[in-house]
């Protein structure tokens, strides 16, 4: 921990939220879920869908871009297909909500396809996709449709941003050590993490932003000045983010800022015995473990090992977080009407 981080535990984190949630108007259940995925983002050391979204989420409300009472529903899309309507609210909840409906469908077919729209941000993917994974099923989770809102990502040999960061998210059922869970923007970096950076007063990694003259840069205040994100490994993100952004806008319509998205289960049950597949799973990625470490590494992980691993270790001992990190929903919380210094 730095000299400009502070130790918050869980417990602190999630009862701050759910307070911050319920003053801004979502109801019990929907602050509690919100509040306890945010948090579990901070856990697992995602801190650009943590907390600090908080504050972006109060200003959001206030101006009408969402309504944070709002609540999903099964509905259907335009030409029949299961769509989760999220009722001009949090994304979570219909995420969620898509999952499990996904998941059963899955478990009568063989496989389900839900669309999602009419929501606000909808957080960090893996979550949902992991929930999926522990009941047997593949999850593949992505979308898009705000690039009117949200041009952010140049295409790969652009230097001005023009698509959002259309993020994928892969969940499947693996060995010992849990599903493998994959939860990438399409652009070199997830959006909130320039936010975050700005908010901590940190430099951004290299390679990751260009500035309003389509030069590298570190320095998050240049994304806010005209500057954009690459795309993710160049042409293949490019691609990745065009083609989230023809399913959120051209098959679900407008978007709002939370993007459109489409959820597909698979029951793997339909292809093996579930004891033989966990056990032929845990030997390919005991192969892959087995690999021995590049200089700087401890080890080879397998994708959301990592954040498994984290989110143990800062539930027994606290949450390492930037004091500017926290002190940002604190002071916020006062236009709320909660009092200051929750947090800190």
């Amino acid at each position: 921990m730095s000299e400009t981080d502070c130790l918050v535990g869980a417990e602190r984190l999630m009862q701050f939220a759910n307070r911050y949630l319920a003053a801004m108007g979502c109801n019990d259940a929907i602050a509690a879920e919100v509040a306890a995925h945010l948090v579990g983002a901070d856990l697992s050391g995602v801190y650009s869908h943590g907390i600090f979204r908080l504050v972006s989420y109060a200003r959001e409300a206030r101006e009408g871009v969402f309504d944070p009472a709002g609540t999903p529903c099964l509905s259907k899309a335009g030409g029949g297909g299961p769509l989760i309507d999220g009722g001009n609210g949090f994304g979570m909840p219909a995420l969620r909500m898509a999952v499990d409906e996904g998941v059963v469908e899955a478990r009568q077919n063989g496989t389900s396809a839900l669309g999602i729209a009419n929501v606000a941000h909808t957080g960090q993917l893996g979550q949902f996709v992991e929930r999926a994974a522990g009941q047997g099923c593949l999850c593949i989770i992505f979308g898009g449709g705000t690039r009117a809102d949200w041009p952010q990502v140049a295409p790969y040999g652009g230097a001005r941003g023009m698509l959002p960061t259309n993020p994928y998210a892969l969940g499947m059922p693996a060995g010992d050590g849990g599903p493998v869970v994959l939860d990438f923007a399409t652009a070199a970096g997830a959006g909130g993490k320039i936010y975050a950076a700005r908010m901590a007063g940190r430099a951004l990694p290299e390679g990751l932003m260009i500035d309003a003259d389509g030069q590298p840069t570190t320095d998050p205040e240049d994304y806010f000045n005209g500057g954009a994100i690459l795309p993710m490994a160049g042409p293949k993100g490019f691609g990745m983010g065009l083609v989230a952004e023809l399913i959120g806008e051209v098959i679900l319509g407008e978007a709002m800022s939370g993007m459109n998205w489409i959820c597909v289960c698979i029951d793997l049950s339909r292809f093996r015995d579930a004891s033989a597949y966990a056990a032929a799973a845990e030997r390919c990625l005991a192969e892959v473990r087995a690999c021995p470490p590049a200089p700087g590494f401890e080890r080879v992980e397998i994708p959301g090992e990592r954040e498994r691993r984290i989110k143990a270790e800062r539930l027994k001992n606290g949450v390492a977080m930037p004091v500017r990190t926290v002190a940002a929903p604190n002071e916020a919380a006062t236009t709320l009407g909660l009092a200051a210094g929750e947090l800190l």
